[in-house]
């Protein structure tokens, strides 16, 4: 009897366990990154490190797709962000051409500097705050148009 009585107990918790695990357990963000000229800026790297670099928050980056828009989902294989305040860092590296880096040849053509990052440095500059931040809570997150000028 006690044991099916700690059976009860425990399997419920063991459940939620399980199901919270399959999302991630992190918020979802999304929004839409725009250039100075207000057109959708595709191919831009996007980034969210912790505003406050004393807070372990996490971080986490995508990509913007053709119509600009990113979004960052829980992932159960790697840490989520946390709920808190972010800088967003933005880039778009292009090679001498102006074509988008292959994502296998950007860290060498970066290191050789033969890439050209097409957003001011001022919003892709980790060791300074970028003018994009966002104050991220649970759940869904819609940050909306976000402009780099």
């Amino acid at each position: 009897m006690k044991r099916s009585l700690r059976l009860l107990v425990v399997l419920p918790g063991l459940v939620l366990l399980a199901l919270t695990g399959c999302s991630g357990g992190g918020p979802s963000v999304t929004g839409v990154i725009q250039d100075k000229d207000g057109k959708p800026l595709a191919d831009a790297e996007v980034e969210f490190i912790p505003f406050d670099r004393s807070e372990n928050l996490g971080g986490d980056r995508t990509q913007t797709d053709s119509s600009g828009r990113f979004e960052i989902k829980p992932d159960k294989r790697k840490a989520p962000l946390k709920p808190g305040k972010y800088s967003i860092l933005v880039s778009k590296w292009v090679d001498a051409k102006g074509q988008p880096l292959a994502p296998e040849d950007a860290p060498m053509q970066k290191m050789a500097g033969t890439a050209k990052n097409l957003v001011p440095q001022q919003y892709n500059n980790p060791h300074h705050r970028s003018p994009l931040s966002a104050e991220i809570k649970a759940g869904k997150n819609d940050l909306g148009t976000l402009s780099v000028k």
